[in-house]
């Protein structure tokens, strides 16, 4: 007890040292403690959302890109799969079958076509106004309404995908009835329509609105977006086969390990599209992900190694300062065993202090970037 009094003492009498000390400790141990952590939390996060999602169907091409767009409507494909696919799927009762239509964005944000199978296949919940009813009508992720400032009742433009063609499709704009409840997923930061809202985007729907026709003028000069309203929704209608109408993506989750084989058989050797398991896929990606923590790892202990080399100077020049200080507490009777320990604990005092503050600032990270890190794997 004597040694860790003037242990205690000692650093507080000198806290500008022990600060400094505590501080270069605290952050050699932080770095490497919240990278595992982080790396945790994302492989924990799409593990979960890969898991949840068994089989991602698009067009042939890069599996990663073809998965993270199915998962997380960020990569964009390079080819669609026929409307007819999915209804072909459907009446092979295999399982659930969600279409997905992600060409889109607004505000930034991806605008995604699907049925309303897709919100019981998520689990998502409604956490202001009513599910969308019809074309036009759109549903926000809750990060989305939080950063745009938006409401049921609002409305909001699409983007367009090429400002200088001025031949091209009209905006449209979106009528918000829905906010959804936050679910810590990529689904917070998407805008849901419908498959036939979505091809209205695409053009592949198209609506007679008189007002369009001005005088003879042009009509993309009168009109700068297409607005869909009670008055005008019944005249939107298709142009060409439903059956080859484009979806980006098809999830499946299987009722049974059978109909997952059969599925993976049936799309073998098909010519233009692939089915694929996302929770290999993505354990994949996540290899790749722990290749880049063991290199941060690395760099790590070379940091942690610099540190205590610094650690250990400190205190051997510290010592050697305080000569005369050691010397007057032997002429007080202080044995040498004593001051051997009274040093001991004071750098224990500072490892304690400095584990303490670094699993403190780890935590914290992690809770405040749970949200960052699911919105981006989740």
């Amino acid at each position: 007890m004597r040694s860790l009094f003037l242990a205690w003492r000692y650093l507080w009498t000198r806290s500008g040292q022990s600060t400094a000390m505590v501080l270069g400790v605290t952050i050699a141990l932080y770095l490497p403690m919240v990278t595992h952590q982080l790396v945790d939390e994302f492989d924990r996060t799409i593990s979960a959302r890969a898991d949840s999602t068994p089989l991602v169907i698009g067009p042939k091409g890069s599996r990663f890109d073809l998965v993270l767009h199915g998962l997380y409507f960020r990569a964009r494909n390079n080819g669609t799969v026929p409307n007819g696919e999915y209804k072909k799927l459907q009446q092979l009762e295999i399982g659930e079958v969600i279409p997905l239509h992600s060409k889109f964005t607004c505000q930034g944000f991806p605008v995604v076509g699907t049925r309303k199978d897709y919100f019981h296949f998520r689990n998502l919940k409604i956490r202001q106004g009513k599910s969308m009813q019809i074309l036009g009508d759109c549903e926000l992720g809750a990060a989305v309404a939080t950063k745009l400032g938006l409401r049921p009742g609002d409305t909001l433009l699409t983007d367009r995908e090429n400002l200088f063609d001025l031949a091209g499709e009209y905006p449209l704009k979106l009528n918000i009835t829905t906010v959804l409840a936050p679910s810590d997923t990529a689904d917070d930061t998407a805008i849901f329509v419908s498959l036939k809202t979505a091809w209205i985007i695409e053009g592949i729907w198209h609506g007679h609105d008189p007002s369009l026709d001005h005088n003879g003028t042009s009509p993309k000069l009168v009109k700068k977006h297409l607005e869909i309203t009670e008055e005008n929704v019944d005249s939107f209608h298709p142009h060409g086969d439903p059956e080859t109408f484009p979806l980006t993506a098809m999830l499946v989750r299987p009722e049974s390990k059978k109909a997952q084989a059969l599925l993976l058989a049936h799309y073998q050797d098909h010519p233009s599209l692939q089915v694929l398991k996302s929770p290999d896929v993505m354990s994949e990606l996540m290899y790749m992900v722990l290749r880049v923590s063991d290199f941060l790892d690395a760099h790590h202990s070379l940091v942690t190694l610099a540190m205590g080399a610094l650690l250990a100077l400190i205190i051997a020049l510290t010592r050697r300062l305080r000569t005369r200080e050691l010397e007057t507490l032997t002429l007080l009777g202080c044995r040498k065993g004593l001051q051997w320990t009274m040093q001991i604990t004071e750098l224990a005092i500072v490892l304690i202090i400095a584990i303490i503050c670094a699993w403190g600032l780890t935590s914290l990270t992690v809770h405040y970037a749970a949200s960052y890190v699911s919105s981006l794997a989740g």
